[in-house]
């Protein structure tokens, strides 16, 4: 016995499908759990996805995604990155490589940074991450004394996390690393040079 079927119920299916298929739920990233010792006290997965959240001893962890562009390689946000924080008086003291759950290529940049007035010195962690659609930065930032011990919740936050936006046989997702990064001279710092 042949089964009918009817014809707008399968339309409103197959519509449902594509734009479940179109139409990602996870947002520009998806991460599971937040780490243990951390409290969320943000989220927002409305435009450009935020997660806040905050240890018991003052460490804060930030995921922020930005839209990318063409052109936008891990190799070119890395360097448009350590250069901005640079010239804000952050030093590169480490870059290391990263990757997500879902086999995104990333990098990490270990920062230090001594804040104007008499607030002690602080690290500044981050993990990028670029895929053909979005920029997915991990930070975490504390008093320098506190980054030993968040060290491995940092590098466990990256292997979590899944990152959206990969096309089909793009390059971004899977792209090289960037070569090493040095934190450039601010002028301050620059020698003055020999006139004659």
């Amino acid at each position: 016995m042949a089964m009918r079927i009817d014809s707008r119920a399968a339309r409103l299916a197959v519509a449902g499908g594509l734009l479940a298929v179109l139409t990602p739920g996870c947002g520009s990233f998806r991460l599971r759990d937040t780490p243990p010792g951390f409290a969320e006290f943000h989220r927002d997965d409305r435009g450009h996805a935020e997660l806040r959240a905050k240890s018991g001893d003052n460490v804060g962890l930030r995921i922020v995604t930005f839209g990318n562009v063409r052109g936008g390689s891990l190799a070119y946000w890395s360097r448009d990155l350590v250069e901005k924080l640079g010239g804000r008086g952050y030093s590169l003291e480490g870059q290391s490589p990263a990757r997500s759950a879902n086999g995104v290529v990333g990098t990490r940049f270990d920062f230090h940074y001594v804040p104007p007035g008499d607030h002690g010195e602080s690290f500044y962690s981050v993990v990028l991450f670029a895929s053909d659609r979005y920029r997915v930065v991990i930070q975490l930032a504390g008093d320098r004394d506190q980054k030993a011990a968040h060290d491995e919740e940092l590098d466990a936050v990256a292997a979590a996390i899944r990152v959206a936006g990969c096309r089909a046989g793009g390059k971004i997702c899977k792209g090289p690393q960037p070569p090493a990064l040095k934190t450039p001279a601010r002028p301050e710092q620059a020698k003055p040079s020999a006139r004659n």
